[in-house]
């Protein structure tokens, strides 16, 4: 995988979304405990909103 293609959508959540790097790490976390993914179990602990959560999915659905 290239380093790019990890780091874009975290990158995108930083400066876009406005996440911490602790929340983006505490839902990294929770989401390979709950074998979830990421934007549904940032949404699912509250540290998104629904517009946002429909942000994220727009950004991955067209990158």
């Amino acid at each position: 995988m290239n380093k790019d293609t990890f780091y874009k959508p975290i990158k995108f959540l930083l400066k876009d979304i406005g996440l911490s790097k602790s929340a983006i790490n505490l839902g990294i976390r929770l989401s390979k405990k709950n074998n979830a993914s990421l934007p549904i179990t940032l949404w699912s602990y509250g540290l998104i909103s629904i517009d946002e959560l429909d942000r994220i999915y727009n950004y991955l659905w067209n990158n």
